[in-house]
């Protein structure tokens, strides 16, 4: 791409509308008004001949053009800023970190990864939200990183991996004894079916011969006795009952209900009786959940929807019982007996490991959604940005 000379100062107001994606969020940044926001991409659209932004309803999106003018000047302005800028007086303080993201993920693991920092001296300022509006956020110079559940579009931000969180089926003991007796009625009434069928299969027809008789005319049977196998001489249990069938992937080598463990299969060995040990999970056709209450963090279901179409590979159709906006709520409610509800993990282990809460599946390949630590590209002043960033990436693995 030829370009003329080009006002320094023009490009530096493009080089804030393209990371923010709008002229509010230029102005913003730069300390200017909207207006002289606008004029000045005009001037510099006039002055390379080329459109450089589609204007939308709510900001703007770079041409082709933008992105290759951006990719030119991006690295030469940041340094020249950084070279520039005013040099803090010695022993200022740094100016706060700005951090957005989830509540639940932050208040739960984010803040306690960055406690040794803050006994440091390090400043926080945290906002909580959803994604798009955060990143939005980003964008026009408000927060400094950003925790995203999605991986943003554009490269107007820089995105990594942080963290993958998985879901958890999940209610209080209360309900999973419940569950477990639905369970078991309806493998029961599944294994009469099986078994009538395959009586009926089996019935000889009227006037047959049996297996074994002779017919009129033929040959007798061989008059010697058949020898059976040989058995243990241990007293005999009762038959290794075959596990019912389930709609959902299980857990490798997790016992189904009602079924006996390899142990138990064993010649001369009973059955064991009893009900699994409290705050084991769960393995249930989703068809005894639909008169459970669902709690839920919306009234769309985005997790529990995400959940069913992953595990049961079916549409979920529900309408919740009760909707909290926070899923620390989503959790009480469930651990108090209010019904069931997907969870992430991180969130509920405790309560699953005291047994408070039981899992109600524990598939092979259970729904995972993977978070992103979000910064704007470019240089940045404040070197505290970049302690909390690695600090956060070195922390992820173990949560």
């Amino acid at each position: 791409m030829e370009t003329p000379s080009l006002d320094l100062n023009l490009l530096r107001t493009f080089l804030a509308v393209y990371r923010s994606g709008s002229f509010t969020g230029a102005a913003r940044l730069l300390g200017l008004s909207q207006p002289t926001v606008t004029t000045q991409m005009r001037a510099l659209e006039r002055q390379t001949g080329r459109e450089l932004f589609e204007r939308l309803p709510r900001g703007v999106t770079p041409t082709p053009v933008a992105d290759e003018l951006a990719a030119r000047i991006a690295a030469p302005l940041d340094d020249l800023a950084v070279v520039a800028g005013p040099t803090p007086p010695a022993g200022a303080r740094a100016e706060p970190v700005h951090l957005a993201g989830p509540a639940e993920f932050l208040c739960t693991t984010v803040l306690p990864a960055l406690a040794p920092l803050v006994a440091e001296g390090l400043r926080l300022r945290v906002s909580t939200g959803l994604t798009d509006p955060l990143l939005e956020e980003l964008r026009a110079g408000r927060h400094d990183l950003v925790i995203a559940t999605t991986r943003p579009r554009g490269r107007t931000v820089h995105a990594v991996p942080l963290a993958d969180e998985e879901f958890v089926l999940v209610a209080a003991p209360v309900w999973a004894e419940r569950l477990r007796g639905r369970q078991s009625q309806r493998d029961a009434t599944a294994g009469d079916a099986t078994a009538g069928d395959a009586a009926t299969r089996g019935a000889p027809t009227p006037g047959a011969p049996t297996p074994g008789s002779a017919t009129p005319g033929s040959a007798a049977p061989d008059s010697a006795p058949r020898r059976s196998a040989p058995r243990d001489s241990a007293t005999p249990g009762p038959a290794c009952p075959e596990a019912p069938a389930l709609e959902s992937p299980v857990q490798a080598g997790t016992p189904t209900p009602g079924s006996a463990s390899p142990d138990a299969c064993a010649p001369g060995t009973p059955v064991p009786a009893g009900s699994p040990t409290p705050g084991s999970a769960v393995l249930l056709d989703p068809a005894v959940l639909h008169d459970v209450p669902l709690v839920t963090y919306a009234e769309d279901l985005p997790i529990a929807r995400r959940y069913w179409r992953h595990v049961f590979g079916r549409r979920l159709s529900r309408t919740a019982a009760v909707t909290v906006p926070d899923l620390r709520g989503v959790l009480a409610a469930v651990a108090g007996g209010a019904g069931f509800s997907v969870l992430p993990r991180y969130l509920c282990q405790d309560l699953l490991a005291s047994g408070a809460l039981v899992a109600l599946l524990e598939p092979e390949d259970p729904p995972i959604n993977t978070s992103f630590l979000v910064r704007r590209p470019g240089a940045c002043d404040n070197p505290d940005v970049a302690r909390v960033h690695d600090l956060l990436l070195r922390a992820a693995p173990s949560w």
